[in-house]
């Protein structure tokens, strides 16, 4: 279910973008199977059927669902594809990877976000930590919010790259976040209150309009990430 903060109106359908993907790759909509009618995603959000359509069709661009007559939408069959990962060695390899790319990319993209945000994009940092909160007990609609932050901090820096590169890594970034659900409720929940007390001082600094804070505290934030899932170097 969608969360009750507000968002700006020209991200929703990012939002909703992502909330599917992560169902999709966490398996609660698996290959072939149907996703929510147009019409049902329109009442559980709130949002136009156009907001909708957008979304629906960035997920078919990208190769995630598809369209069958008869059919509506339904999970695409990614066997062979890699474009949705899976548990195997490949892609934690991958995962490694991919969060040795975010550690040097995103406390960058932070430092200038935290430079070239406006008051708009304050009210949504703002928004992003109720979230958060509202959330400490979902683990994946948690993930859902916590990557949409990553993503809309590279949208804030207003670097057009940043944007595509970010865009680029979601899948992976979105796996790596499901592998909380494999750990105890115990650890799982500590993780989520340690992530939340991050994200609180990372958003804080760009707030403040502090590039050097911003920077410092997503390279802690990503570098706790790395040590959250793989334990320490």
């Amino acid at each position: 279910m969608p969360s009750n903060v507000v968002f700006r109106h020209d991200n929703i359908s990012d939002q909703l973008y992502n909330d599917l993907l992560n169902s999709i790759l966490a398996g609660d909509f698996p290959p072939l199977s149907s996703l929510p009618t147009e019409i049902n995603l329109v009442n559980d959000y709130g949002i136009p059927r156009t907001t909708v359509r957008s979304a629906l069709a960035q997920l078919k661009d990208d190769g995630f669902i598809i369209s069958r007559q008869g059919s509506g939408t339904i999970v695409a069959d990614q066997k062979g594809k890699p474009a949705a990962p899976s548990a195997s060695v490949d892609n934690i390899a991958d995962l490694q990877k991919c969060l040795e790319c975010r550690i040097e990319l995103e406390p960058g993209i932070a430092q200038i976000a935290a430079e070239q945000r406006s008051e708009e994009d304050v009210v949504f940092l703002r928004n992003h930590i109720i979230a958060l909160e509202q959330l400490s007990d979902t683990a994946v609609k948690q993930s859902a919010e916590d990557a949409d932050f990553h993503q809309r901090l590279a949208e804030i820096s207003g670097n057009k790259f940043f944007v595509y590169i970010m865009k680029s890594l979601q899948p992976h970034i979105l796996f790596g976040m499901n592998l909380v659900k494999t750990l105890t409720n115990e650890t799982r929940q500590r993780n989520m209150r340690l992530s939340l007390l991050e994200h609180q001082e990372m958003v804080q600094a760009i707030i403040e309009q502090n590039g050097e804070q911003a920077r410092k505290y997503m390279y802690k934030h990503l570098r706790n990430s790395q040590e959250r899932v793989f334990g320490k170097n």
